[in-house]
């Protein structure tokens, strides 16, 4: 029988062995073990264990080619199912239908949403408390307690909003109340409603504001990707306004969104547990086992891209372009359980690339430091704090008073 993946020995800790280390830095230590252990390794703690892939052959095995015994999720998932239940972030086997969309109602759940994000990270860095049961009397479960109750109130009052008037909305919720499982013609219940407006509030917002931050930043620091940008968006720009027809006119732009999720990508791992004996690279991999593959690897190694630190979106030419089968570049996954939002998202990021710098100028502001920040997303760690200044060559009617203001965000 093969044997188990060789487990990390190092850097030492006295209790949590090199899970401390991985917690504390997973964008370091992932890739330098991989260097030291090949393609495949394990590291082990006091609570449990999960196997690291890092060749392209063993993620497709894990996402597309065995999916059927890596269904179900690792445990933060379980985390995140706290808040977003069983939508199609944290469902596992064949339950998935939609997702949807929901305007309106988000300055009530960013607060919530804000002190639910918090407890999620504070479980994925102290997986200890795993331990303890959720209702367990601390100041933070309390809160955490308080802010789900209030997301549960808003999310259910809107869907019995729409219960009683369907036809008045012509979005995704209305298409999610009225669509019915394939053979059975039963239509969602409200807790399951709750779970997909959920997914798509935390999810969807989440890494798509993310991936919009990278983005920005990545090319107030390029001046020739910029220039080649902007020179697009400015002659591609449609009188009539941007609709889904007339977005394909800019694959400049797309690439540059590629190139983004290539450098920062939001979903930077991602983690599932074996359910059923396997073997991957030689070793067996046993039920039970968590199995991450992390996507920043594959799109950060030397092993399958030229000079991967430099922002070059020329890599997602046509000509250039990795195809899908490569598993070397997936920012939503892989398979059957990769983000059905996928397309949504990236026509979120064109229309706002499009529109943002066709009336405005982005610098990052003077002696901000960027950081990564490897949490249930990728995310910067201290925000993205930039000026903003209108393109006026292109805004004919902002008026001279409002020559020498800036704009600042975080």
């Amino acid at each position: 029988m093969s044997s188990l993946p060789p487990r990390v020995t190092s850097p030492r800790h006295w209790l949590r062995g090199p899970t401390y280390s991985v917690r504390r830095d997973p964008l370091r230590w992932i890739p330098n073990w991989f260097k030291d252990y090949g393609d495949i390794y394990r590291i082990a703690s006091p609570l449990g264990q999960a196997t690291v892939v890092g060749a392209p052959e063993l993620a497709r095995q894990v996402l597309v080619d065995r999916y059927p015994r890596y269904q179900q999720k690792s445990q933060a998932y379980s985390v995140l199912r706290i808040l977003m239940g069983n939508g199609l972030v944290t469902s596992e086997g064949e339950f998935s239908m939609f997702s949807s969309d929901v305007r309106g109602a988000a300055a009530d759940v960013s607060g919530p949403i804000a002190t639910l994000n918090e407890y999620a990270l504070r479980m994925l860095r102290r997986p200890w408390l795993f331990l303890l049961p959720r209702r367990f009397p601390t100041p933070f479960n309390h809160a955490q307690y308080r802010a789900l109750r209030s997301l549960n109130e808003i999310v259910h009052g809107i869907i019995r909003a729409r219960r009683r008037q369907p036809a008045v909305h012509d979005d995704l919720l209305t298409m999610l109340l009225t669509a019915c499982e394939e053979g059975t013609g039963r239509g969602m219940t409200d807790e399951q409603l709750r779970d997909e407006v959920m997914t798509i509030f935390v999810a969807g917002h989440e890494t798509t504001a993310n991936a919009m931050a990278w983005l920005l930043y990545l090319v107030s620091q390029h001046s020739e990707v910029e220039e080649q940008l902007l020179a697009e968006i400015d002659a591609q720009w449609p009188g009539n306004g941007l609709t889904p027809e007339n977005l394909g006119a800019f694959s400049y732009t797309c690439q540059v969104i590629e190139e983004s999720l290539r450098v920062y990508p939001t979903i930077w791992s991602i983690g599932r547990r074996c359910t059923e004996e396997d073997e991957l690279g030689g070793h067996r991999i046993p039920p039970g086992m968590n199995v991450v593959v992390p996507i920043f690897h594959f799109h950060w190694s030397e092993r399958f891209w030229s000079a991967p630190e430099k922002f070059d979106p020329s890599r997602f030419s046509p000509e250039r372009r990795p195809p899908p089968e490569a598993m070397v570049y997936f920012p939503f996954g892989a398979g059957p359980r990769s983000c059905i939002g996928n397309h949504f998202a990236l026509q979120e990021l064109m229309i706002m690339t499009v529109v943002f710098h066709r009336h405005f100028q982005f610098r990052l502001q003077p002696g901000f430091a960027v950081e990564p920040d490897p949490l249930i997303t990728l995310r910067p760690k201290h925000g993205m704090a930039m000026v903003i200044r209108p393109r006026r060559e292109f805004l004919p009617s902002v008026e001279s008073k409002t020559q020498s203001s800036d704009l600042a965000t975080r």
